[in-house]
Order: C-alpha cells, then structure tokens, then sequence
C-alpha cells in the first residue's frame, strides 16, 4: 500500500509541474472527438441518435486506453533515459507489484479524464446519455483488460527500449475498430472480434446505452474472458520480458 500511495502522489506531483501539457493533451483530445464529430454530419447528414451513443462510448474508452498505454511507455521511457528504472528493480517489492501499481494509478487518472471528456463532449453535443446501472460491469472489466494491456506495454519497452511509433500507430487503428458497432455481425463475426481488446466490453455498453435488445449471457462471458485472457497475456508476457533482461543485463537504455 505504501508502494502504491507513493506511486500516486509521484504521478499528482507530475501533472502539478508539467501541468500545461498535460492540459494541452486533454484539449486535444476533445477537439479530436469533435473533428470526428463534424465529419460524420458533413458526409453522413448528421450523426445523431444511436450512433451518436456509439460513437461517443467508443471514443471515450479509447480515450482510457489511449491515456493509459501512452503514460505508461513515455513514463518507462522517461525511466530508461534517466536511470531511475534500475533504481526501481532494486526496491524490495517485485516488479510486477510495480508496475501493476503505475498500472493501477495511471488507470484512475485515465479514468477521471475520460469521465471529464464525457461530460465535455456531451456539453458541447448538447446530446446526454443515460447510462444504466449495468455499465457498472463491462467498464470494470475494461480497466482489467487495460491491466493486462499495460504489463503488455511494459514487456515491449524492456525489450525494444523505444516503441513511440508502434504506440502511435495501434492508438489510432485502434479507435477505428473501437467505432464499428460489431455487434451488429453474425454470432460467428462476434466471437472474432471478442479476441480484440475490450470489443465485447464496447459491444455491451452501447448496446446498453441505447436500449437494444441483448444476450446478457452471451456478453457477460465474452467480457470476462476477454478480460482474462488479456489479464493473463500482459503477465506472461511480462515475466518472461522481465526474467530475460535481468539474465541478459539490459534493462537499461543503451
């Protein structure tokens, strides 16, 4: 626990100091939603409704995973470059307590800003969604699967050092698979697109939101393995990336 109050209060301390940035960041975001937002009226005669509900559950749980994996590998990277990071393999608690703790504190705060980003945007919209109480269970799976989804980042930058563009690049794929309604495909198509992360979870939530007809069963199950089976990738991955570059000696930058 004292691990993890530290880890907290290191993160508040950072956006103190660093606070223009990370503000910027913010605005960018909602200003990206909004772009998106203009777009699909300009082509589509206007996104209202449903799709509007779509569309804004979509984007506000990429936004969590977005603010989650970028913290995480700029906050390694910013690690591996000052020489902190072997510091940090030296305290007496594992890594993998570690880094599920930045996991956990980079989650909260991805959380309250995707939260923010929600009331924003459906300020600027003027269109507010009522959110059912069953929301409540595919979001918290979704932090899981974003869990498992950090341990994964953090095995790619102790082995690959710099992955800023591999970042940058699945952030944005991933916004687009984020905004198909793939519960509108067959059952078969459906179980495909449960292997991706956090797809069942987006599923359900908008199907919720919108009030459509749904199997409870069908995605109660698929977001729980979904959330498993990412959960238990991001930590194999991680102690087989860990237990490497302790032999190896490079867990350092250069």
């Amino acid at each position: 626990m004292t691990s993890l109050k530290a880890e907290f209060w290191r993160q508040m301390w950072l956006y103190k100091r660093y606070s223009f940035s990370y503000f910027s960041d913010f605005i960018l975001l909602i200003m990206m939603f909004i772009a998106i937002f203009l777009g699909g009226t300009l082509v589509g005669g206007g996104v209202i409704g449903t799709s509007l509900n779509a569309l804004v559950i979509g984007y506000i749980l990429w936004t969590l995973i977005q603010n989650t994996i970028s913290q995480m590998g700029m906050t390694m990277t910013n690690q591996m470059q000052n020489g902190i990071l072997e510091q940090q393999f030296l305290m007496p608690i594992s890594a993998r307590r570690l880094f599920l703790n930045k996991s956990i504190v980079n989650i909260i705060i991805s959380a309250v800003q995707a939260v923010l980003a929600l009331i924003i945007i459906m300020l600027l919209t003027d269109h507010w969604i009522k959110f059912p109480i069953v929301l409540v269970v595919p979001f918290l799976l979704a932090l899981v699967t974003t869990t498992g989804l950090g341990y994964l980042v953090v095995s790619l930058i102790l082995h690959f050092k710099r992955i800023g563009s591999t970042l940058a690049i699945f952030q944005y794929v991933y916004l687009g698979i984020l905004l198909i309604n793939f519960e509108n495909y067959s059952l078969g198509a459906k179980c495909l697109f449960c292997l991706l992360p956090i797809s069942p979870m987006v599923s359900w939530m908008r199907l919720a939101v919108n009030q459509h007809p749904y199997s409870l069963g069908f995605y109660l199950a698929a977001s729980l393995f979904n959330a498993v089976l990412w959960l238990i990738i991001g930590l194999i991955m991680f102690e087989i990336t860990n237990r490497n570059v302790r032999k190896n000696g490079s867990l350092a930058l250069y």
